[in-house]
């Protein structure tokens, strides 16, 4: 097969790996997905930028040697430690002859709403989606996601602006500028997810979506259909493997597998123990019994460890809560994805701590057309991990004009890549 303008190119930069997926436009349907780890992106920030080119030139090359694909033009999907957001809100005076709201209008009113955002938050940020809270006219709240053609004398906004931190950024745009790739445009990922695979009755009712991921969990809650704030945390399940390793005293490997299937892994582990126990002991001892004594053991570690750390990231999501008011105050509860979903017993602590009904995402749609790629392809993709940007891939490709309006702000990101591109040429090599 080879890419046309019947494909979209989904690129994610994410913490611990950068992945691609090209799905048709037509049809949704996945035609080819690479992924490749990475090591070199700590609290946010590309250390290494020669690393992420290289990186970059791997998945493409790959892509396009495996799939027969040309890639050219790609749209760009970021999360991790790099994302943030803020409430701004701004007023304007409708001066055209008849008081009624244009495109000028909204133009003016939307960089108002950037422009009052306090600098100690802005600085050294790069605004990717303004999604309009709330407008007054007048002083009147007005149900409408587009006020152009209402008149009035002043045009109030609300809006959640999601920023990238500026640096990290670049760093990306010129690893794809380094490899002839042409960004059309620059996605966050968790909104798109929950744009994208959370039901509007969901966010209609209130609602937080929880992405625990490798190093960092996202969390974006909705109320009446609207995001009320989008906040990183810097827990994931990465933090969980490192302390299973250094409390069970296991490789980092190991830790991995006894995260997600603890019954079998720490049975494995106790047989271990006791194999070695027997030997350096030399004496007679029934397997069976010391087994089991050693399995009880580790369990009751690993359950003290794993706890504590879910414990740690599900007072974050708490505090994230009462942060917005809406502790204990959100019908649809909590829905958890993300690689970290799959980790036992997560469901109920997460209503112990919340108090709130939890859903855990582990069988979508998404999920569920990724492994039949995988079935009809022969090849191994971590559903969890791609999961997002495939949720990505549709959001960007459902969007109508209005959606695009509503969700991007007046102008969209899209329209500003080629001007930063230009402004960097004179810094590459």
């Amino acid at each position: 097969m080879k890419k046309n303008d019947s494909d979209v190119v989904i690129i994610e930069v994410a913490t611990t790996a950068i992945r691609l997926i090209i799905i048709n436009k037509e049809s949704g349907k996945i035609t080819a997905t690479s992924n490749v780890p990475i090591d070199y992106i700590k609290r946010g920030i590309v250390k290494d930028v020669d690393a992420l080119t290289r990186s970059v030139r791997t998945l493409i090359s790959e892509t396009n040697k495996n799939h027969l694909n040309n890639i050219k033009k790609i749209v760009i999907a970021l999360s991790g430690a790099a994302i943030s957001s803020t409430s701004s809100s701004a007023e304007v005076k409708i001066n055209n002859k008849n008081r009624i709201v244009t495109e000028n209008t909204m133009d003016e009113i939307f960089q108002k709403v950037e422009n009052k955002i306090p600098e100690n938050i802005s600085q050294n940020k790069k605004i990717i989606h303004s999604i309009p809270q709330k407008y007054k006219i007048d002083g009147k709240t007005i149900n409408t996601n587009k006020p152009i053609g209402l008149s009035g004398n002043t045009l109030e906004l609300q809006a959640l602006c999601i920023f990238v931190n500026k640096q990290h950024l670049e760093n990306v745009l010129l690893a794809c500028e380094e490899n002839n790739l042409e960004v059309e445009d620059v996605i966050v990922s968790e909104y798109a997810y929950s744009k994208n695979q959370v039901s509007e009755a969901d966010r209609l009712a209130g609602v937080c979506i929880v992405n625990i991921g490798g190093d960092t969990s996202t969390v974006i809650s909705y109320e009446e259909n609207v995001p009320i704030l989008l906040e990183v945390i810097p827990l994931g399940s990465e933090d969980i493997s490192r302390d299973l390793a250094l409390g069970l005293k296991v490789s980092l490997s190991q830790a991995k597998a006894i995260k997600m299937n603890p019954d079998n892994e720490l049975k494995k582990l106790a047989s271990e123990l006791t194999e070695v126990f027997i030997s350096r002991q030399k004496m007679n001892v029934r397997k069976d019994q010391r087994d089991k004594a050693f399995f009880l053991s580790l369990q009751e570690k690993y359950h003290e460890i794993i706890y504590a750390r879910i414990i740690d990231i599900f007072e974050l999501i708490q505090k994230h809560l009462k942060k917005i008011g809406r502790d204990r105050l959100l019908p649809a509860g909590i829905i958890i994805h993300g690689g970290g979903s799959m980790m036992k017993d997560i469901s109920t602590i997460s209503r112990e701590i919340l108090r709130l009904p939890t859903q855990v995402r582990t069988d979508t749609i998404c999920s569920k057309d990724l492994c039949k790629f995988k079935q009809s392809q022969n090849i191994c993709i971590e559903c969890g991990d791609t999961m997002s940007l495939y949720a990505t891939g549709l959001y960007y490709l459902e969007q109508d004009e209005d959606d695009y309006f509503i969700n991007k702000g007046h102008k969209g990101f899209g329209a500003n890549i080629k001007k930063i591109i230009n402004w960097l040429k004179p810094f590459l090599p």
